[in-house]
């Protein structure tokens, strides 16, 4: 059944393709110059032959928009994706028809749109996990993390070499780099055994955390700070004792419903006190002296991590830090991403 259902998307993709192929996000500024090929390694490890340049690609994963923003490279993608869809950061994706959501891929949409390239994700939203779902269209699947620190700026670097935007790549890395050695120079003088300890709480749940290599640990180690996390395994819900015994000096809960367009506290106030009202933790120094801090997902476990690790910094150190001014780098962070756009929403939260 599926077979059938593969061989009528061919030929509805074959009979779309001559309305898709004159949208204003066909091939952007990549039509001038002439088709070559790459292979490259995407972070699933496979080997992928393309050809460029890709002129028309559909994200399903939100992460891959920000780097086409800084790349200056919108007008190349095809397809929308639901969380996006009116967002004033994203005005060049208007009237673009919707291709996933954070559960959900259309792919009859897909095949009528007729990408060069889908990226998708190796985890979480966005993921392909039947290949046979591209059979048959010459549609490649790239598949990134873009949530991870350890491999952020490999991959930003290798959407530079797919799309050829490998100046615009070095200089988001240069960025990160910037502050990461910045922040790191000065943690170097504060011995091992007097840095903060911390346990991060990630948006999808009470007591859900991270261990090394998942998306919520290193920003914690970018920041100099201890992750109690340190000898648990992927991505685990933990025992609220298990937090109180570890007796963390902070509690960063990384968290949704944060971001551009956000200006009401209301929500976040409402997270931050039931956090500070656990029973379980309230004899958790991080609880006692208000040490609670709420971040947005899309500056820790984003391509934006940098401007959160910059947060956390001057939350742990504030006297080594006063002279670092995380909104600054959020600001310069605008600039690179979005250019052209304003400083403005919320993004943390303290009270």
């Amino acid at each position: 059944m599926k077979r059938l259902f593969i061989a009528f998307l061919a030929i509805a993709a074959l009979a779309a393709g001559n309305i898709y192929a004159s949208g204003t996000h066909s091939s952007g500024s990549a039509s001038a110059k002439p088709a070559d090929t790459i292979t490259i390694t995407d972070s699933a490890g496979r080997a992928i032959t393309l050809r460029r340049p890709v002129g028309r690609v559909v994200l399903l994963d939100t992460g891959p928009f920000e780097i086409f923003s800084a790349f200056g490279i919108l007008d190349r993608v095809v397809g929308n994706h639901h969380s996006l869809q009116g967002n004033p950061l994203y005005p060049e994706l208007a009237g673009l028809p919707t291709v996933a959501t954070n559960s959900e891929i259309n792919f009859e949409l897909l095949a009528e749109l007729q990408p060069q390239a889908v990226i998708s994700s190796v985890r979480a939203h966005g993921v392909i996990t039947d290949e046979e779902s591209l059979a048959g269209f010459d549609i490649k699947d790239i598949k990134l993390n873009l949530r991870n620190t350890d491999l952020m700026k490999e991959e930003i670097t290798l959407l530079g070499t797919i799309f050829d935007k490998e100046e615009k790549a070095r200089e988001i890395v240069a960025f990160y780099n910037k502050y990461e050695n910045l922040i790191a120079g000065r943690i170097k003088t504060i011995p091992e055994d007097q840095r903060v300890t911390v346990f991060v709480e990630y948006h999808a749940g009470d007591f859900k955390t991270g261990a090394p290599r998942s998306r919520f640990y290193q920003q914690i180690i970018l920041a100099g700070a201890y992750n109690i996390a340190s000898n648990l395994t992927e991505e685990p819900q933990v025992d609220p004792e298990w937090v109180a015994e570890m007796n963390p000096d902070f509690f960063i809960r990384e968290a949704s419903g944060f971001g551009y367009t956000v200006t009401d506290t209301a929500g976040a106030k409402a997270i931050f006190e039931e956090i500070k009202k656990r029973e379980a933790l309230q004899t958790v120094k991080a609880i006692k002296n208000n040490n609670v801090y709420l971040i947005s997902v899309d500056i820790y476990s984003r391509p934006g991590y940098i401007v959160g690790v910059s947060y956390l910094a001057k939350w742990f150190y504030p006297e080594l830090f006063k002279d670092l001014d995380p909104e600054q780098v959020h600001k310069e962070y605008m600039s690179l991403f979005h250019p052209g756009r304003e400083f403005r929403g919320l993004w943390t939260y303290h009270e």
